[in-house]
C-alpha cells in the first residue's frame, strides 16, 4: 500500500466510526496510512476513535472560511509531499460497488486492489474517481478519459501542489478543471459506484450551513467557475433551486470493462 488515505471530517465521530472506518476496516486498511483532517472546533471529540483506531488525527487551525471544506481540503494537498499518492474519502461513505447494467450490485471484493489499479492507470500523474450513486442504471459502467465530473467523496490523485481549490462549493468540479488545464490525466471509472448519502447525514456541511445558505454559496461559485472558465464548463439548475455545473463536449475516449 504506497497511497494514504485522507478523510476530512467535521462533528461527525460517530458517523465517521460506523460508515468509512468500517468500510475501511472490512478491506483490511492498514489505518497507520489513514489520516483524518478535522476543523479545529472538533477536533477533541475525534481523540478517543484516534486512540482505538490509530489513525493519524490532523488538526486544520486556519479556517478563513469556517463555514466550508475548502481549506481543509487544500490543507490536504499542502500536507502531503509532491506526487504522493492519495485517496480522498468522505467520512459518511458505507461501500464502494461494482456496477453491472445486467447484475445486482456487488461490493468491491479488494478495495486495496482497485486502488492500486487505478493509481497504475494514470501513469504517474493525474485524477481518477467513480460514479457519485451506486445506481448501475444511470452508470456508464465503462472507464471514461477526459473531462468528467469526479466527486470529492471518493476519489484518488497524484499529488500535485499547483493544485489550489478556491470555491467555498463546487471545488471537485473546480479541483477537474484545474487539472484538464493543467494537461494532466483525468479517469471516471463508470464501472465503480459510491454507496452514500448526500445532503441528509448530520454534521459536516449540513453543521456549518442551512440549506437556504447552501444554495446561495452553490450558486456564487458555480458563477465564478464559469466566468473562469467559460470554455470548459456551464450552469444548469434543479427545481429545488441548487446549482449544477456542466462540462462542455469534447471528444472523449469512452473503454468498456
Amino acid at each position: 500500500m504506497d497511497y494514504i488515505i485522507a478523510i476530512p471530517s467535521h462533528k461527525r465521530k460517530n458517523i465517521l466510526e460506523q460508515r468509512t472506518l468500517a468500510f475501511l476496516n472490512k478491506h483490511n486498511i492498514n489505518f497507520s496510512n489513514v489520516y483524518v483532517f478535522v476543523s479545529s472546533d472538533s477536533y477533541e471529540d475525534y481523540l478517543e476513535l484516534q486512540e482505538k483506531y490509530k489513525f493519524n488525527l490532523i488538526q486544520h487551525v486556519n479556517d478563513k472560511f469556517n463555514d466550508s471544506i475548502l481549506e481543509i481540503r487544500n490543507n490536504i494537498i499542502e500536507y502531503f509531499e509532491e506526487n504522493q499518492k492519495i485517496i480522498e474519502i468522505d467520512d459518511d461513505i458505507k461501500d464502494l460497488e461494482k456496477l453491472d447494467k445486467n447484475k445486482k450490485n456487488e461490493s468491491v471484493e479488494n478495495l486495496n486492489d482497485l486502488f492500486n489499479n487505478c493509481f497504475a492507470q494514470l501513469n504517474g500523474s493525474g485524477l481518477f474517481g467513480f460514479c457519485s450513486k451506486n445506481n448501475s442504471f444511470f452508470a456508464s459502467c465503462c472507464t471514461k478519459y477526459g473531462l468528467y465530473s469526479i466527486v470529492n467523496s471518493c476519489l484518488g490523485y497524484i499529488n500535485d501542489k499547483r493544485i489550489f481549490l478556491t470555491v467555498r462549493e463546487k471545488e471537485d468540479f473546480e479541483r477537474v478543471l484545474q487539472f484538464h488545464t493543467l494537461g494532466l490525466q483525468i479517469i471516471k471509472f463508470g464501472q465503480y459506484g459510491i454507496n452514500t448519502t448526500y445532503w441528509k447525514n448530520k454534521g459536516g456541511i449540513q453543521a456549518r450551513y442551512n440549506f437556504e445558505a447552501r444554495k446561495i454559496i452553490q450558486r456564487n461559485a458555480a458563477l465564478e467557475l464559469v466566468l473562469k472558465y467559460p470554455d470548459l464548463c456551464y450552469i444548469t439548475n434543479r427545481s429545488n433551486g441548487l446549482t449544477d455545473i456542466k462540462f462542455k463536449y469534447f471528444k472523449k475516449n469512452k473503454i468498456k470493462i
